[in-house]
């Protein structure tokens, strides 16, 4: 089965190959992908022991920075080695990561090129975020008695159906697996299913409720909520919009404002460059609106002042790194990437705050967690602008709803805490430490 699956695997390859050729693109870190380390790399990989993680692209990388900056503060005797995939991954990773993080890429799914990473690395543990099975990597680790954890393991309803189709195949590799860290009762069920030995494994929630920063400039949003005045106000904070939505939010809002008076909007597209664009947009409705940075008097964000004489009806947040404030400072928040098929951004950061949430149809990068605050009452789901409009008046016209929405989706967040506590108990276990 090894050698059938080396064979298609070698197939996709040339073909992955020829592609990119034709294309006239070039794959970076081409040469380490085959093994072939830099001095400078190799120099790092051999002053310590090394911790390998491994997150195939920008999701997991996300989900992977809290677990890297533990383990480094708590096993700091030990490097942090994380590979990626995607050159994207790549490149945030380098950007994220804590200090001194080694930042490579995974090797080929080719023997050779698998036992000379992983002689270079010489692992004293390999961490997995997600399930993304490698067989030849997998395979190779256990030959080479590297004890291997699933962290924040999960497997979709159609990685399942394959995985059962595969399971003979899939239980060998299963079994150099040491410990299986799931999200849900769910993924536990699934992967014992196709092979995980029952004693292996063990529910311990999504570490992406740990890989946010909650934290605030309490005097900041004070300063914020009094000068723009919205102590008196019903922010609805629209965060990381894109194209398409800004439309939807601003026919509901337009329909709402004459009703509710203290209704108020704040759009923050995904792409602060897209501001302008945005800015004219909301123009285009007939509604007055100014930039966030046009009422600021200050650049730096613990200094800035609002002046409201300058505040209109509509706020366009053209600054980086204030997102979250104004969740903090919302009444309710809608979560964009949603009502298109983007696939969802990130719903727990305003959950965190107990806001009332709404989010559309199109939540695939997050449907564990979209699914958890639609079944735990703490988010709605919208799909139009009829539907955004009547939910939001619903929330308006119960604000004891309201509130205990906002409570259950703090809830949430809360209960699925600790992941990564668990995930560094594990390592430590496994390295005795």
């Amino acid at each position: 089965m090894y050698i059938i699956y080396q064979i298609f695997y070698i197939i996709f390859l040339l073909f992955y190959t020829f592609a990119f050729v034709f294309k006239g693109r070039r794959r970076k870190g081409i040469g380490i992908r085959f093994g072939i380390y830099p001095d400078g790399l190799k120099a790092a990989l051999e002053k310590r022991k090394n911790i390998w993680i491994h997150a195939v692209s920008v999701g997991e990388v996300m989900t992977a920075k809290s677990l890297v900056a533990q383990i480094k503060r708590e096993l700091s005797q030990y490097n942090v080695v994380v590979s990626t995939v995607t050159e994207t991954g790549n490149s945030l990773a380098k950007k994220i990561m804590p200090k001194g993080t080694i930042i490579t890429y995974l090797p080929l799914e080719l023997t050779f090129a698998i036992k000379r990473v992983i002689k270079l690395i010489n692992p004293s543990l390999f961490i997995m975020i997600e399930t993304e099975i490698w067989p030849n990597l997998i395979r190779r680790l256990g030959k080479n008695n590297v004890p291997i954890i699933l962290s924040n393991g999960r497997i979709s309803h159609n990685s399942y159906r394959w995985y059962k189709f595969i399971k003979p195949f899939l239980r060998k590799i299963l079994d150099c697996i040491t410990a299986f860290l799931m999200r849900t009762e769910e993924d536990r069920k699934r992967i014992v299913s196709v092979g995980a030995e029952i004693t292996k494994v063990k529910v311990v929630g999504n570490i992406k409720f740990d890989s946010i920063d909650y934290s605030i400039n309490e005097e900041e949003k004070q300063k914020v909520s009094n000068f723009l005045d919205f102590g008196t106000k019903k922010l609805i904070v629209a965060g990381s919009t894109h194209p398409g939505e800004e439309d939807i939010l601003l026919k509901a809002y337009s329909k709402l404002k004459d009703k509710y008076k203290d209704l108020s909007l704040l759009i923050a597209p995904r792409h602060i460059e897209r501001a302008d664009e945005v800015t004219k947009l909301v123009k285009s409705y007939g509604l007055s609106v100014s930039t966030v940075s046009k009422i600021k008097e200050a650049s730096v964000p613990t200094r800035g002042t609002f002046t409201p004489s300058v505040l209109e009806t509509v706020l366009v947040l053209d600054t980086i790194g204030q997102l979250k404030l104004f969740y903090s400072l919302a009444w309710l928040v809608f979560v964009g990437g949603s009502l298109i098929k983007h696939g969802g951004q990130n719903m727990i950061e305003p959950a965190f705050f107990a806001k009332p949430i709404l989010f559309g149809p199109h939540t695939f990068n997050f449907k564990d967690i979209a699914s958890m605050f639609i079944s735990g009452g703490g988010a709605l789901l919208v799909r139009d602008t009829a539907s955004l409009t009547k939910a939001i008046s619903t929330i308006y016209e119960d604000e004891v709803s309201a509130t205990n929405m906002g409570k259950r989706a703090k809830e949430i967040v809360i209960s699925n805490q600790g992941a990564t506590a668990e995930t560094i108990d594990a390592v430590k276990t496994i390295l005795q430490y």
